[in-house]
């Protein structure tokens, strides 16, 4: 069986299985209730979809030999234990430090079995490569909020990522990617313009933990290197990163959950809604993305590469400042 054909069954069957999971939630009320600082719905919606279209891509990881033994074991097995985490948080809410604990200690798992097996570093670039994906997770799962936004996210980078790696001699883990991202089309027809149902942590954990991974492999096979995936998830980065420095500035709990990133900021003050909010990001993202693909298929010089990244990031930063300074950061002064 073709990957295609696979890809479109795949597609098929988590719409038929999503579809089922929206009509039991409104009948037992597995729903998200619009009570938390952060949430930007007023409306109690179906949540934790991520259970759902996730789940069978664990069992692909490890039977599917698209990566190697050691490999595919721990990233199948990070990947289940996010996807259950994650519905028990959204059903039964779980410690912060619980679940602190468990993102860092498979994120340092995942990048020494990923890193140290394929290349001569030390555990100094290790525990920086760990920092890297708990801040990841930790990040992509505060940027979930507006329909459409994970998911267009992860979508356009996941086909880039894809783009590199049939660009390379991998060509294992495409497969992986290409049912990946038949998975989020088919939940984003659930959760875009409009969202009937939200893909919850159990979604969001998940997506960003086999994101990570891919990122992680596909740096130790030299597919890519770093600037390519800061560059990819730059617009994510950008906004989690000014809002939490801004938040310590004004002396906010930090474990307190609330809504001043950016896009929840646009949202929130009714300059535009939800889906041109996510479009926004989506197209932001799309043009970075274009643009490390084209520096680094075309193999620009490092420097100039980085150059590049930083000038995108103080493009961003601007925006980001900009919009906030027009009412001298009322928000984060409430």
């Amino acid at each position: 069986m073709s990957i295609w054909l696979q890809s479109l069954l795949l597609f098929l069957a988590n719409i038929v299985l999503l579809s089922l999971y929206l009509h039991l939630s409104h009948k037992y009320h597995w729903f998200d209730h619009p009570n938390e600082e952060r949430k930007l719905h007023s409306v109690s919606k179906p949540t934790s979809a991520g259970l759902v279209f996730m789940i069978s891509l664990p069992f692909f990881i490890y039977f599917g030999k698209c990566i190697e033994s050691n490999i595919s074991l721990v990233s199948s097995l990070g990947l289940l234990l996010f996807i259950v985490l994650g519905a028990f948080d959204d059903f039964f809410h779980i410690s912060v430090k619980i679940r602190l604990l468990l993102i860092t200690i498979f994120s340092l798992v995942l990048v020494y079995t990923i890193i140290l097996s394929h290349a001569n570093v030390s555990y100094g670039i290790i525990f920086v490569f760990a920092l890297g994906v708990i801040w990841w997770m930790n990040l992509y799962n505060f940027m979930d909020g507006a329909d459409g936004m994970a998911a267009l996210h992860a979508l356009v980078t996941l086909i880039g990522y894809l783009v590199l790696f049939m660009n390379s001699e991998i060509q294992s883990v495409n497969i992986l990617l290409i049912l990946t991202i038949a998975s989020l089309s088919a939940f984003l027809i659930f959760n875009f313009p409009k969202s009937k149902m939200f893909m919850g942590d159990s979604g969001s954990l998940s997506v960003s933990f086999l994101v990570a991974t891919i990122a992680l492999y596909g740096i130790s096979k030299q597919v890519f290197d770093e600037i390519v995936v800061i560059t990819f998830h730059l617009t994510f980065i950008v906004d989690a990163t000014l809002t939490l420095f801004t938040r310590l500035k004004f002396r906010h709990k930090i474990s307190q959950a609330h809504n001043l990133h950016l896009f929840q900021s646009m949202i929130n003050t009714g300059q535009m809604p939800h889906y041109k909010v996510s479009l926004i990001y989506a197209f932001v993202t799309l043009i970075n993305v274009s643009i490390a693909l084209i520096m680094h298929l075309s193999e620009f010089e490092i420097r100039i590469r980085v150059f590049v990244l930083l000038f995108q990031m103080v493009v961003l930063s601007i925006f980001w400042f900009n919009f906030y300074q027009k009412t001298k950061f009322q928000r984060f002064r409430q």
